[in-house]
Order: structure tokens, then sequence, then C-alpha cells
């Protein structure tokens, strides 16, 4: 908004009516202290208020009782009672009367320890958690063996009597509930869920919600009136008035809406916010026991409600885009006139520039960024508004648009960080308010306080706290003492942490910072100058207590960023300059330095951004073969050091040290720079969404989604169901002894790479000939350096070439090579040492392929690994419900050779699928995309359960439990003491 320091003449935004300003009515003042108070109270109160639990019991045995999969999330119950009969025990003879986890797994699968009730020799052996029991002899005649355990002890029972009495935590973990005895009569399992994570708001919660919400609109209300001293106009004038720039940064955005990068947790953000209909609350599909993430993720709800008309990554990002568009507006029309009240034309062309240098690498998609950023800049505008009003209104709605953005994620405190830039300031008119100290105290307590509706709307406070602890406990973050990795990552070269597009702004603006602290005060007003200024260092020295150190987070300040660094621009300026030698030329050593930092950094994007050859994607930007850096860097000192060399002889002759009119200033560079890296990144995605229009990419996922196909890249990929269909004819016998070879849990013959020889030639398919296809060797194991494993092709005159065959590990691993021009056969080359190795290839093959789209149409139910469930809109992610997961069919994965997914099978990252994952074999299918038939661009795989499984059914009730009620702790395997 415009508006002018208290020293300044009001600008109309602010001029006052006519006549003395009437005293603040009393009992205004007073109810908004009683309101404040009433708004205080509710938000202490609501942690603790109670909460709807779903209470989910299942029974399993009896006569006709058969194997049935129960994989609970988390993975043990809250209580499990197992009965048997001696005459059931009798009857199995030696075996497994009951057993919570498969005594034999799928090899690749990680452990569960579960409970095994085993007869052996007459005797019962039990083993709970993985600690077993002594074992207890049966004895003869009728008798009923019981088993109970909760978080507290575990007992075991001999009609009725214990025989063991275990204190402490021993509960089984649960997958399914399986017996080796055909007669299941004498059996019977029944458990209670983990639901602690899966509440709702109660009627009590609902009503201390309300009071609290109404009680801070109305003291917010009471408080304007009771400040209404003068009328002032809420907006500048021509607020509403599109401007050229206006044009301009919304065209920007819009082209980034549609071909900009995805970022590297879209993914994960994606199956959270859809998994919310099936668990009924945000948690954390991929880790952590699927723990809620309250008290950050009301933003998470708002996405879940946005998902509900599409899951297209079209209609998913555009929120960001919105608030970027509400960024740009509180920049332009109340941040910037604050800052500059004589600002031109062309100083809201360079803060559209500024605004675009932070905004596009740095906010675009679903993550937390934009949110913040926006959160931000209305507290500086509620904050610059209170001091130039002279009133606590504007305070009070800063404080709480702070406290909702602090709920939005960990980074969100540095919302805050514009009230204590203007902290004395802010004290100076809060001495001169005469609504009296307590309204004041109040009415600042309750406002921030106010997010806790937000933070905890269907948690308690002791789920918030166990969820709090899990995610310790297994960590995954780091200590504020390592925020140093954050900028070691954004100066990587090779690492799109330290891409180009985020090493500008950030590095740009940390260095106008210091540029706008040494000229406040003369170039602009000074106050508000460093109050911003003031408030970008504190934004990031926040992030010292954010959990992780990645370089997205620098978008929280991309709304601050943008104006100190459009003001460090200004204050480098030839005006500001003029006169100042020494300033002028450490300026432009600055930004040499600046500059040639950021075209070290590499054009680099998260997963399908960085397919097609992005330009300067896998070296720094290049002219004429030479580096822009080292270019940048040389041009820089020619042109200080041969300035200093002009002044010097100037001086020596006894003239004027005058600097040399063409001298560039510091601002120009910097606009070059800035103009230079924001087209570079547009113009490459634009290069790269048209040439690759036939294939995936972001733009071609959104046109397919306006012509009614919002499944993503599912749409531009073929499977290969069956590898062994696509087996190539021999051409008569070949010279290595054929063996069975892994593909994927498919058996295909292949060799072993041993001794020296070479299978029988084999006749290229139509389509690997024309290029179309490649052909396809499973490769596992490893090779000795010198040993040589190859793919010979060859046409109707003889060898054409020869590629190499690397085998990189134990897990099988297609190798695509695309035939050269006139090859029509294919073998494999082998000459290693006669001693056995462990390296396998499966003979050639051309792949079968079946359109993704058709084998899992839309709306199949599938597990999305968090790197692609992005891109996959159409598919349904596998549900949560009831305190258990699915035991779905499919499962969609990332390439090959990222194995970041693993974490969601993992007990010890509290992977929520890991117990679903002991029942199944694993079936991988590898993908084949459209235009690009050599990249491995996501794996599909099949499911399929070891033995039947029935699935099992809950009898579900709820029940009302205190903010503070628990029932234990959920157990990390590995990390939790059993016992």
């Amino acid at each position: 908004m415009r508006v002018a320091s208290p020293a300044r003449p009001a600008p109309d935004a602010l001029r006052e009516e006519p006549g003395p300003p009437p005293a603040p009515p009393r009992r205004r003042g007073l109810l908004a202290g009683v309101l404040g108070l009433v708004a205080l109270a509710c938000a202490v109160a609501f942690p603790f208020a109670p909460v709807v639990q779903p209470q989910a019991d299942y029974s399993w045995g009896g006569a006709g009782a058969v194997p049935t999969a129960l994989p609970l999330m988390p993975y043990q119950p809250t209580q499990l009672t197992a009965v048997a009969t001696c005459g059931a025990a009798r009857a199995l003879g030696d075996g497994t009367l009951i057993a919570t986890v498969p005594a034999d797994p799928d090899p690749r699968a990680a452990r569960l320890d579960g409970l095994r009730m085993a007869v052996r020799g007459g005797s019962l052996l039990v083993t709970t958690a993985g600690v077993a029991f002594d074992p207890i002899p049966l004895p003869a005649g009728d008798c009923t063996v019981e088993f109970r355990s909760d978080p507290t002890a575990t007992t075991l029972l001999l009609n009725g009597a214990p025989v063991v009495n275990r204190a402490g935590d021993l509960r089984p973990a649960v997958a399914a509930l399986l017996t080796d005895a055909r007669d299941t009569s004498g059996l019977g399992v029944r458990l209670t869920a983990d639901t602690r994570f899966q509440t709702t708001i109660s009627p009590v919660k609902t009503v201390i919600l309300v009071i609290g919400v109404l009680a801070v609109l109305g003291m917010i209300v009471a408080l304007a009136r009771a400040e209404d001293r003068r009328r002032v106009r809420v907006l500048p004038r021509g607020w509403w008035r599109p401007r050229l720039t206006d044009l301009a940064v919304t065209a920007t955005l819009a082209v980034w809406w549609v071909i900009g990068p995805v970022t590297v947790d879209d993914g994960y953000i994606a199956g959270i916010v859809r998994d919310r209909a099936s668990s009924g609350f945000i948690g954390n599909v991929y880790r952590w026991l699927n723990a809620p993430e309250a008290p950050f993720s009301w933003f998470y709800d708002v996405y879940f409600v946005w998902s509900q008309v599409s899951a297209s990554t079209l209609w998913m990002r555009l929120p960001s885009i919105l608030l970027g568009l509400l960024s740009w507006w509180l920049l332009s029309r109340l941040v910037v006139p604050r800052l500059l009240p004589r600002a031109g034309r062309g100083i809201r062309w360079l803060a559209g520039a500024t605004f675009l240098i932070w905004w596009l690498p740095l906010t675009l998609g679903l993550r937390p960024e934009p949110w913040v950023a926006a959160g931000t800049l209305l507290v500086v505008v509620g904050v610059e508004r209170s001091l130039a009003l002279r009133r606590l209104t504007p305070l009070v709605l800063a404080l709480l648009v702070a406290g909702v953005t602090t709920a939005v994620t960990p980074g969100g405190l540095m919302a805050f960080a514009p009230v204590i830039a203007g902290a004395v300031p802010l004290l100076r008119t809060l001495r001169t308010s005469r609504l009296g100290p307590v309204v004041i105290v109040l009415s600042l307590l309750a406002a921030p306080a106010a997010a806790v509706f937000l933070m905890l709307p269907d948690q308690s406070l002791a789920s918030m706290l166990e969820a709090t602890r899990v995610r310790t406990l297994i960590g995954g973050g780091q200590p504020w003492y390592a925020e140093y990795n954050r900028y070691a990552l954004l100066l990587t070269g090779d690492d799109m942490q330290g891409s180009l597009g985020k090493r500008a702004p950030v590095l740009l603006s940390i260095v106008a910072a210091v540029a706008v602290l040494w000229a406040a005060g003369r170039r602009f007003p000074g106050g508000p100058a460093r109050r911003i200024t003031v408030t970008f260092l504190l934004g990031l020295a926040a992030m010292t207590f954010t959990p992780t150190k990645w370089t997205q987070h620098f978008g929280d300040l991309a709304g601050v960023g943008a104006a100190v660094l459009l003001l460090g621009i200004v204050a480098v300026g030839r005006r500001s300059l003029a006169g100042r030698t020494a300033p002028w030329l450490a300026g432009l050593g600055v930004v040499t330095v600046v500059g040639s930092l950021v075209w070290a950094g590499q054009n680099i994007w998260p997963f399908v951004s960085n397919w097609w050859g992005l330009s300067w994607s896998s070296v720094p930007p290049q002219v004429a073969g030479f580096g822009v850096a080292t270019l940048w860097l040389g041009l820089g000192i020619l042109t200080v050091g041969g300035t200093l060399l002009v002044l010097a002889w100037r001086r020596a002759g006894g003239g004027a040290p005058a600097l040399p009119r063409l001298l560039p200033t510091p601002a120009s560079v910097t606009v070059v720079l800035v103009v230079a890296v924001v087209a570079l990144q547009v113009l490459t995605f634009a290069r790269t969404s048209w040439t690759h229009r036939d294939s995936y990419t972001l733009a071609s996922d959104a046109v397919s989604t306006l012509r009614g196909a919002p499944c993503g890249l599912q749409e531009r990929l073929s499977v290969e169901t069956d590898p062994a269909a696509g087996l190539l004819p021999a051409d008569g016998p070949g010279g290595l002894p054929v063996v069975p070879v892994d593909v994927g849990g498919t058996a295909m013959p292949g060799i072993r790479a041993v001794g020296t020889g070479d299978t029988a030639w084999f006749t290229l398919d139509p389509a690997q000939r024309d290029g179309r296809l490649p052909v396809v060797v499973t490769l596992s194991g490893a090779l000795r350096g010198g040993d040589v494993l190859a793919a010979e092709f060859a046409g109707p005159a003889g060898t054409v070439s020869r590629s190499s065959l690397s085998p990189s590990g134990n897990t099988p691993t297609d190798v695509r090579l695309m035939a050269p021009g006139g090859a029509d056969r294919v073998r494999l080359v082998v000459d290693v040492d006669p001693v056995d190795t462990p390296a396998v290839a499966s003979l050639p093959r051309v792949p079968r392929l079946t359109p993704m789209d058709q084998l899992l149409p839309r709306g199949t139910e599938a597990i999305l690994d968090w790197p692609v469930a992005f891109v996959f809109g159409c598919l349904t992610p596998a549900p949560l419900p009831d305190g258990t997961t699915a035991l779905p069919q499919w499962r969609v994965a990332p390439p090959q050779a990222d194995n970041s997914g693993a974490v969601t099978y993992a007990p010890s990252f509290g992977g929520p699928f890991a117990a679903a994952r002991l029942l199944v074999t694993e079936q991988r299918m590898a993908t084949y995309l459209d235009g690009d038939p050599t990249r491995d661009a996501a794996q599909v795989y099949r499911w399929v359960p070891r033995e039947p499984l029935a699935t099992a059914q809950p009898q579900v009730s709820e029940r009302t439990v205190s903010g503070w009620s628990e029932t234990g702790r959920t157990r990390v395997p590995g990390l939790d003491p059993v016992g």
C-alpha cells in the first residue's frame, strides 16, 4: 500500500479528514481486550480439547478361517489377543499355529518381528517382537493357550493361569494372520489397530474453535473501531489499473505455469495430499509411520480440496501461480511505493525483473515456499502501515498473518521477522496508543496464538507430540549448526541444489542487502529500507532452525528478497555513486565475483524437467566453447583493473582522478545479469517444450490436460509386461551355455560372463532396425577390470559396431541399445577370466509393449512412489484405512537408478507399506517413453501375493478421547527399544 513514514506528509491513502481526532471509545477498547482474552484462552485450550477417534477391531479364526492380509500401520496393534486350543496344536503336529508375519517373505523385503506360536515336539514355542519365550510343554487333555499383549505388558496364559509375564512393550508387528493348521476351529485372534492419528474434531473442540475464531475477528473489529480517529484509503489510488509491467509479469508467470520445472518434492506432497481421503488426516504416507504433518499442514488441506477438481500437474500448480500474482501485486502496489516513493516507470520494470529472478526457480509447484513468501510480504505491509498510521490494528493483523504463515512450515517462522525488524518504532507507536497496556498486550498475544486453530484442527496434543517424537527418532533433519550445508549445496556445481537459477537471486540479494544498509537514507527513505533489509537477513537466520537444509527453502524469501535486490540495484546506480570512486569500483568488483559464481552453476532441474538436454544442463554456460563464468570474471577484472590504472595515471599527472564516462555502474551490470538469468530459464524450457512436444514435458502434459487427457506421464508410457515374449530369434546355436537369468521376477534364457566366447546371432526386429525400439539386455552381478562383456551388431557386410555392457550390481538392470544404421543382427560377446564371476546377461530381446493407460486404467489403485507421484494424476494412491494399509496389485516407481522410493518399504524409516511388502513378490515391468525409448522414465511393479490371502474386515466404532490421551508409543523397528 502506498504509505509514508510518520515524518513525511501523508499521501492520499493516509490523508486525514479535517477536525481533531475523537478519543477512542473506552467500551470498544475494553471489548477488544475481553475478546482478546477469550481468543487467547481458546487457543490455549484447543490442543487439549477432546477428539473423536475411530476404534478398528479385527477378528480372525474359527472354523473355515483362511490366511488373511492385515498389514497394520503403524506395525503394532494397540492390543492383541491370540488363543489356541491344545486340540488344535495336537492336530497340527509340528508347525505354526498362528503367525502375524510370513516365515518366508520375499528375500528383497525388509523383515518385521511379529508373533509366532508354533508347535515343536509337543511343546509350544512363542516368539513376539523378536523375543523368544521358553518352550511350554502342552499338558494332556483339553487346554487353552492365550497370548495377550499391549504397550505395558505381554502375558502368556495356560488355562487362564499366567506362565509368562513380561513388563514393557513386546507387541508384535502384524502383516497378516497366518496358520499351517487345516482345522482352524480352535484358533482365534482379536486385535485393535492403532488409529491414534486418524482423529476428527469433536463437538467440544468445534465449539472452542468457533468461539476462538469469532473472538479473534471481533477483537480486530473492536480495535479498528476504537482507533477510528481518521478516515484513510484502504488501497492506493489506481491500484486496480493494469500496467505494462503487470502484463509482462503475469504473462511470464502464465508461461512458467505451463512450461516450468517440477520441484524435487512435488511428488512427495502430491502423495500426502491425495491420501487424505483414505487416511482421514494429512499424514506422511512415505515414511515416519504415516505420522501427521501437524502442526504444519493446513495448506495441505487446501491442496486436498483443490485436488478434488483434478490431480493434473496443470491444475495442482495453479495455486503457486496465483500466490505469485498476489505477491507481485503486494510488491508493486504497496511495498515498492513505500520503499521508493518517487519510483518511476524504470523502477517498476526493474522490480518486475527482480521479482521474476526470485519467483521462477524457487516457488513453482506444491511446496510451501510461495505461501511463506506471500505471507511475509503481507506482514511487511501490515508493519509499515502500523508505523505510518500509528495504529495498533494493522500490527495485530500482521501478527495474525505471521502466525498463520508459521503454521504452513517451520520456515514460516520468518514471517515474524518484519515485526522484529520494526520493533523499536513499533514500541514507540504502542506507547502513544490510548487503548491501554492490558488491551495492547492481549491483542498482540491473541493474534498469533490464533494460528493454533489451523495447526491442530483434528489432531490432539498427544498425537502431535508422538508424531514429533517419531520424526525426531527416525531423523531426516540436520541440527542448526549444520546450516552451512545449505550454502555449500548452493555452490555445488553438478547438483540441482546449486543450479544457476537458484544461485542468482540468493547471492545477488545478500550482496544487495549490504549495499542497502550502506546507502539507506541517501537514495531512499532509510527507515523502510533498513527494516526490509533486516527482515531479509533475519529470514536467512531463521532458516538455521529449519530441520532440513535444502536450497529450495530460499523461496520463502522470494517477495522480500526481490524488494531488497531492487533497493540494492538502486543503491549502486549512477545517481547514488556519482563522485564516489571507491564504492563504484568496489561494487563492480563484487558484481564480478558474484556473477562469475552464478554463471559457474548449471541449468539443472529435478526429474522430468531435466530430460531433454536443457541448455547447459551438464556444463556451466558457454559461449564459443569458453565458459561464461571465466569470461565474466576476466572481463570484470580487466574493467576494474584498467580503471584503477587510468586513475593512477591521471593522479600521477596531476589531473582529476575522475572515472571514465563509459564505465558501467554496478547497477547496470547487475541488471544485465538478472535479465540474462531470467531469459535463460524461460527460453530454455520454451525451446525444449516445443522441440519435444510429441513426447513428455510439463507443457505437453498441460496441453493434454486442456484437451481432456489429464493423466500426465502415464499417457506417454508403454510397459513391457512379459520380457520373454520379445526374445529375438537365433540364427543357429551359440558358443556359450544358456543359463536362466532373473529379469525383474521373470526367468529368461541368458549367459554367465565366464571364459571366452559368443552367443548365436539374433535377428533384429523391424522396429529395432528402423530405430523405433532398442535392443534390451538385462544384466546383474559385477565384472573385474579388463573383463569384456559386449553386444556386437552386424549387417549384411559384417560387423558394424560393438557396445560394452557393464553390470552395476546384484539388482537386475536393463541396458537399452539402439541398433546402428545397417545392422540386422546382434550377439553377445564374452572375454572374461575363466574364474567364475557373478555377472550374468539375458539374451537380447525386443520389448513387446502395452500402453500403460490400458494396463492400469484411470482410477487403478497403486502405490505411487514419492519421486513420481505428481506426474501420475489418474492413478489412485493405495489407501491406508482404519489403521492398516492396502495390499495393492501395482506399484509405480522411479527409474532403476533412483532408490529414494525405498524408504516407503523400510521399517527403520517407518515406511508405511513395509508390512504389505512382506506379503508379495515384486515383478518388475520396464516402461518405454514415447519419442525416447532408451530413457528409463519409470518402473511398474506388479505385486503378486506369495500365497492366496483374504482381506480383513474391521468392526469400526467411535470414541471420544482427551487431547492428552495416549496408548503407549508407536515403535520404530531398530530404533525404539523392545520391552
